[in-house]
């Protein structure tokens, strides 16, 4: 999939916000996951989207709000959580990691979690544990 679409030139690597999703994943099915981060954190202004491991592209809210008119605020009362019934799902929702090791404070966000495959930190590359 080409991601070039959400990609921001201005957009600073450094603090980005890292967003993990699986490969195959549609266009759209990735924006929602990174608006889904935008709406939980925001903080984040920079992020990273990886697919299957690998940096697919940099983006920021500012771009994304100012193209694609992406909301740049927080979940209000009532908007719900973004849960789903079981069964396929029909959108990936963000799920917080933070890094383990001692001292570091790297944090990260994936559309999907599988134990044996967990994100790395990108400040100290070791696994990030999910944090709910």
């Amino acid at each position: 999939m080409d991601f070039r679409l959400f990609a921001d030139p201005a957009a600073e690597g450094s603090g980005a916000v890292v967003v993990h999703v699986p490969g195959g994943i549609s266009a759209a099915d990735a924006a929602a996951a990174v608006e889904d981060v935008l709406l939980r954190d925001p903080r984040a202004e920079a992020v990273a989207l990886m697919v299957d491991g690998r940096e697919a592209v940099l983006t920021s809210r500012s771009f994304l709000t100012r193209t694609f008119g992406m909301p740049a605020g927080v979940r209000g009362t009532g908007e719900g959580d973004g849960g789903s019934l079981p069964g396929e799902s029909t959108q990936y929702l963000a799920l917080h990691y933070r890094c383990a090791e001692a001292g570091c404070a790297g944090e990260g966000y994936s559309a999907y979690h599988d134990d044996r495959f967990r994100p790395a930190c990108p400040r100290c590359g070791r696994s990030m544990e999910l944090t709910g």
